[in-house]
């Protein structure tokens, strides 16, 4: 009998093992293939299954509340399949777009010990450098993927992605360790590369803030208010004579117009995104509580567009202009659209949850953590990162990578890379 729990110890350990290195495998998918990691995320799932870790979950969520969060959002979405305006099919293809809350603490499983945690930044770091590496030789004409950018992803998520790596490379550089001046250099090449090639204004402005965030974290206060000064002036010299600022002017003149209350203003000139959010308010309004349901938001949104569209006729705005969009491009009305009040609590109550307990991780996983909290709020201003694709595979894993420490309550600080 005790031959046999050993080997089902053994069995457990050995598939737990091939989780974690599966997990690896999983990052880099992240930054490079979609399908890959369509793919590798099944197979975690199954491997989570077969190691029997659903039986640790309890304990799992209980000490670490990011997961149960988490884990919270997603039962509020199948919740929101009991009421949704939508058809079963659309709400469940919802539902699917937020399976990657389930990641958290299903990667935290196969990340509580430091030599993988260890692995898993240092998968990071090479998916970074190689998503850096091909958008140069994709903007010097040596490579062509065909992508529309000199980027393998989207230009807002390859922005967020190198954003991120550009707060890493600085707190490696800056802890003086083995490889600092090189982290320097992936520093200065990633910031170039925001500003100058792929120029995502989502992933500009998380720069610029990670960047705040890094001398809050690092600096004293004499040297933060240098760096800010020197900010201020570097980036007032960007929008007034680099011909690369030019998305950042048109958005800044989006949002003047949109505060202009001119009469000749229009649905156009405020931006489409400012439009998105006019009748997505609208649609909370109506069902405050529990939202209209899971993937109910394409359906409302036209309903409630269309129905002001046809009492004002606007010759300059094509008559399917408010009518293309299937997520308002900001994740606190995405959520409180299809969950009301109930989600958009759960939601804040995730984020404030990775704020509190990021102050009980070693420095260096608190400084990643707060970056990557930062980072997933600005997002979510603009974008929906929990439903898309990449970006919601990226934060969620970057997420239990930075609290699977929790798990096994580790003091001790961790080299990254």
């Amino acid at each position: 009998m005790n031959f046999n729990m050993t080997l089902a110890q053994r069995v457990q350990s050995r598939i737990l093992q091939y989780g974690s290195f599966i997990t690896l495998l999983f990052i880099v998918s992240i930054y490079l293939s979609t399908s890959l990691a369509i793919f590798l995320s099944g197979l975690l799932g199954l491997f989570w299954l077969l190691s029997a870790q659903f039986m640790a979950l309890p304990g799992t969520l209980k000490k670490n509340p990011v997961a149960a969060w988490s884990l919270f959002l997603f039962l509020c979405f199948i919740f929101g399949l009991c009421y949704s305006s939508a058809t079963f099919g659309e709400a469940f293809s919802m539902l699917m777009k937020y399976r990657e809350l389930l990641f958290i603490p299903v990667l935290i499983s196969f990340l509580t010990t430091e030599r993988y945690r260890c692995l898993a930044w240092k998968a990071v770091v090479i998916a970074s450098v190689l998503i850096l590496l091909i958008s140069f030789l994709m903007d010097i004409g040596i490579l062509d993927t065909k992508m529309g950018g000199p980027s393998l992803k989207s230009r807002i998520t390859h922005s967020i992605f190198i954003s991120f790596f550009a707060f890493f490379c600085a707190h490696k550089a800056c802890d003086g360790m083995r490889y600092a001046k090189l982290y320097w250099v992936l520093f200065i090449l990633s910031i170039y590369n925001l500003f100058f090639i792929v120029e995502g204004r989502t992933g500009q402005l998380i720069a610029v803030l990670l960047i705040l965030l890094f001398g809050v974290q690092r600096f004293t206060k004499k040297a933060l208010l240098v760096t800010v000064f020197l900010m201020a002036i570097l980036f007032a010299l960007f929008l007034t004579f680099s011909d690369k600022a030019t998305r950042i002017n048109e958005g800044l003149a989006s949002t003047h117009a949109y505060l202009q209350l001119h009469p000749e203003k229009t649905e156009a000139s405020m931006g489409l995104r400012f439009t998105f959010w006019k009748y997505s308010l609208k649609l909370i309004a109506e069902k405050p509580l529990l939202g209209h349901g899971t993937g109910s938001f394409a359906k409302e949104y036209q309903r409630i567009a269309g129905n002001e569209l046809s009492i004002i006729k606007n010759p300059q705005v094509p008559s399917n202009e408010l009518f293309i969009t299937k997520n308002p491009h900001n994740e606190f009305f995405m959520i409180s659209t299809q969950l009301g009040l109930l989600g958009l609590l759960i939601y804040l109550g995730f984020l404030t949850s990775q704020y509190v307990y990021a102050k009980k991780l070693p420095n260096k996983e608190k400084w990643l953590a707060q970056g990557v909290l930062l980072s997933l709020i600005v997002t979510s201003l603009f974008n929906c990162p929990l439903m898309d694709h990449a970006e919601g595979h990226w934060f969620t894993t970057m997420i239990a990578l930075c609290f699977a420490s929790l798990e096994v309550g580790v003091k001790a600080e961790i080299n990254h890379a």
